[in-house]
């Protein structure tokens, strides 16, 4: 498999969210992009939780952000801790809204 330097966020790691310091200290290109699947929440309380997703082709698409960046493996051991149990990273198709796909990490809900 090639070296993966991109990954998906659709949730508090996007710029202007509460967790983007985890990404912002890495050179690296920002783009809009989408993935098809299905959003959940991690919590079934009254807290808010976070967002889940769970791929499926047949989905609706769900829209945030691609990072781009040859020193990503840098930090995806961090990331995957940030992550948590609730989540595994996969590698996913993602469409970029200039019509490209791109090969990128996501990470999605743990089956």
């Amino acid at each position: 498999m090639s070296k993966i330097n991109s990954i998906f966020v659709y949730g508090t790691l996007q710029i202007g969210k509460q967790h983007e310091n985890i990404l912002k200290d890495l050179d690296g290109n920002w783009q809009k992009g989408y993935v098809y699947g299905k959003l959940t929440n991690t919590s079934n309380n009254s807290d808010y939780g976070y967002p889940c997703l769970e791929l499926d082709k047949k989905g609706e698409k769900i829209h945030g952000m691609i990072f781009s960046s040859k020193n990503l493996e840098k930090k995806i051991r961090e990331i995957d801790e940030f992550e948590g149990k609730n989540y595994q990273r996969v590698v996913a198709e993602i469409h970029s809204n200039n019509g490209s796909k791109i090969q990128a990490y996501l990470y999605e809900k743990k089956k």
